[in-house]
């Protein structure tokens, strides 16, 4: 009987398992994970949609694994599928990259949509000041913003239908890449005409004499206000719940109910609002915002583009409101 074979160095230098698949078969991959659907992925690789399942069931095969499994008509991938995706994306893209001139991008004639989800308010700071700076310089550029409520959902930049996201971020998977934008602090905004206005800052006990509000996403949902609170055995009891951030000065101005925001947020605010700010207790206060976005999308001269005016409109978001500003910690990666 032979001896079973043993992979040697000279096996693992020629790429076995690699040689197993073929590019099509990875590029069939990666749009079927992008796209959780046959039909979507047949259409961008421009290819029929039974080739397109001939495709997924030898990968399949190759792999031992299902992959994408059909759930509710729908595509949803396995945990080795996302892992591999995490990868697989990446190389692709970097042969990409490296097939093509580092001179080849130029935000002036760029045609493309960027998704980027914004939590905690962020969008009122920096949205106008990006969007300013996206039609000087890229006016093919789409920028399409999307609310995040708390912690952001991974699925969203797996399949890229968010594509960068900025808010305050717990624990981020290891596949996505992500860096702190700046630390501030949290307080509590109120109507400048709020019996309350005035008031010196806040102590816990204080917190249940307000009507606080919050937004739709975070009912029925333990918060960080819940997971900061419970050693304190407090909390704060959210009585209504608003359908987007953009509305909050409005709600403010014409009801006693009271929110929270960061300091920088509050302050955009008060620029159009007579609004005013209450210092929160201090196991509510510091907080900081990530940048966060996959893998897949790391060495996209578009997407590196846009990350770094993400930055610099931030830059210019922190200078104009330094009191209530102080730099954030790096966390992982750069842009």
């Amino acid at each position: 009987m032979p001896l079973p074979h043993t992979p040697s160095q000279a096996d693992r230098h020629a790429m076995p398992y690699l040689r197993r698949l073929d590019m099509n078969a990875l590029l069939t991959f990666d749009a079927l994970m992008r796209t959780r659907s046959a039909t979507a992925a047949a259409a961008l690789l421009h290819k029929t949609q039974p080739a397109i399942s001939r495709e997924l069931a030898r990968l399949r095969r190759t792999l031992g694994d299902p992959l994408l499994v059909v759930t509710r008509g729908r595509f949803v991938p396995t945990e080795r599928a996302l892992e591999l995706h995490a990868v697989v994306h990446d190389a692709l893209a970097r042969v990409e990259e490296a097939l093509q001139s580092h001179d080849d991008f130029d935000p002036a004639t760029a045609q493309a949509v960027v998704n980027i989800g914004t939590g905690a308010h962020l969008e009122v700071v920096i949205g106008a000041r990006l969007l300013e700076r996206l039609r000087v310089q890229a006016p093919g550029v789409t920028v399409r913003f999307q609310s995040v409520h708390g912690d952001f959902e991974p699925e969203d930049l797996d399949t890229e239908r968010i594509d960068i996201a900025l808010g305050l971020f717990g624990k981020v998977p290891p596949r996505f890449h992500s860096a702190s934008l700046f630390r501030d602090r949290r307080v509590c905004v109120i109507a400048a005409t709020h019996p309350m206005a005035g008031h010196g800052p806040l102590t816990l006990d204080d917190l249940a004499g307000f009507r606080w509000f919050a937004f739709a996403q975070m009912y029925d949902r333990e918060t960080n206000f819940d997971r900061v609170l419970k050693p304190h055995h407090r909390a704060i009891v959210f009585s209504a719940y608003l359908s987007g951030f953009g509305i909050t000065p409005y709600v403010l101005l014409d009801t006693d109910y009271a929110t929270t925001m960061p300091a920088c947020v509050a302050q955009a605010h008060k620029r159009h609002f007579p609004l005013a700010t209450l210092e929160l207790p201090p196991p509510l206060r510091d907080i900081e915002y990530f940048m966060v976005w996959s893998k897949r999308q790391h060495t996209s001269p578009l997407h590196r583009w846009v990350r770094a005016e993400i930055v610099d409109a931030v830059r210019h978001a922190r200078e104009a409101s330094a009191p209530t500003v102080t730099p954030g910690r790096r966390r992982r990666v750069d842009n």
